[in-house]
């Protein structure tokens, strides 16, 4: 995993994938979430990194979900404000791609995705 500030597999372990431990998270992901957090303010639980495909097949994921490739991560959110104050670091370090759920907000760089819907947020429902 390459270094990143605010970010380490010892104090967010689910950067990797549970199942067989394998880290393989895009070095740019890392380098916007870092500014995300930066510009946030307040601490970014992560809930979902990398996943492999028997991980992410175990746990409803999409089959051409951007956790396989190491372009996204689930952040936990514990309410209203601590939400606005994420999204708001997202946005500010130029995340374009974002979903928003009750518990958690997942943000994502997959160029295919970007290249084939451009810019999108979206509600888990």
């Amino acid at each position: 995993m390459v270094n990143s500030q605010f970010f380490s597999l010892s104090t967010d372990p689910m950067l990797a994938c549970p199942c067989c431990a394998d880290c393989k998270l895009d070095p740019y992901l890392l380098e916007k979430l870092d500014a995300a957090r930066s510009l946030a303010g307040v601490p970014f639980k992560i809930n979902s990194g990398y996943r492999c495909a028997a991980h992410n097949e175990s746990v409803g994921g999409k089959s051409n979900s951007s956790h396989l490739g190491g372009y996204a991560v689930d952040i936990a959110v514990e309410g209203s404000p601590q939400r606005a104050e994420i999204l708001r670091g997202l946005v500010m370090a130029g995340f374009e791609r974002i979903g928003i759920a009750k518990t958690f907000i997942h943000v994502d760089i997959d160029p295919e995705k970007l290249n084939q819907f451009g810019p999108v947020v979206w509600l888990y429902s």
